[in-house]
């Protein structure tokens, strides 16, 4: 009897053993290795990151704020697949890749990207000069002497943005919300320390808005459409600190302060 219990002891560690060795051999076997394209990109600068792995990838995950956010995908990658990025900020960027096989096992690996300036140039202002409908009153309930009927100001900026870093497909997103001007007052705002760099190739599109409260009243491009896009490629060569844009059919002229790089 002792000699039964014996064996079935023996034989009980020898499957555990082989099972756990099997698990460890999966983990150790399985790894993945990540190859950009480039480590020094430039704003705006579109580049890729090769994933490349052991075994058949199941599950890929990634991120550039190690998991808080990020995307995923499900579907059969292969042993290799190419992820696509851009950035719009300067600075030290680090891209978390996470690989599952067939098996659930999961390995990561990280890439470190220096994102440059380039020939970037940065907004440093807006001024709005003219909108439709400017000095009458949005705001009924004010006297026709009281400056609070006149529009509360906000605008924004949406830029061409990488969506999906999987399928590399762009569209366009809001890119910056400025803050509000009551009563039109000076209708400029400040952008230096709001870090606003744009390969001058690329195309904005501008919207401005009279405020409800939180939430936008009325469109002041007398829309549709409700934005109007501005560009930098034909200043490349003069460099002006200011360009003008003027869309005489809505009544809007707005100025951009720009700073270049020499």
């Amino acid at each position: 009897m002792k000699k039964t219990i014996y064996l079935l002891l023996v034989s009980f560690f020898m499957i555990n053993c082989s099972s756990e060795s099997n698990d460890n051999e999966n983990s150790i076997s399985f790894s993945i290795n990540l190859t950009p394209s480039a480590t020094n990109v430039d704003v705006d600068q579109a580049f890729t990151i090769n994933v490349s792995t052991t075994e058949e990838i199941k599950e890929l995950w990634v991120s550039t704020d190690n998991f808080a956010t990020g995307g995923y995908a499900q579907r059969q990658f292969g042993t290799s697949y190419t992820l696509n990025f851009n950035f719009d900020s300067l600075g030290q960027k680090t891209i978390s890749v996470r690989a599952k096989n067939q098996n659930n096992v999961v390995s990561e690996k990280q890439v470190v990207i220096s994102v440059l300036r380039g020939n970037a140039l940065k907004i440093n202002g807006v001024q709005v000069i003219s909108f439709y409908g400017i000095n009458t009153t949005y705001d009924p309930e004010f006297g026709l002497n009281d400056s609070n009927r006149l529009a509360d100001l906000k605008f924004g900026f949406a830029k061409n943005k990488l969506v999906d870093r999987f399928l590399g497909t762009y569209n366009w997103l809001s890119w910056y919300n400025s803050t509000e001007i009551e009563n039109q007052g000076n209708m400029t705002w400040q952008l230096n320390d709001a870090n606003l760099f744009i390969h001058p190739n690329n195309t904005l599109r501008f919207t401005l808005a009279e405020m409800d409260g939180q939430i936008a009243g009325a469109d002041l491009l007398n829309g549709p459409p409700e934005f109007r896009e501005i560009s930098f490629s034909s200043f490349i060569s003069t460099k002006p600190s200011v360009i003008s844009y003027t869309f005489p059919e809505i009544d809007l002229d707005i100025k951009v302060l720009v700073e270049w790089v020499n």
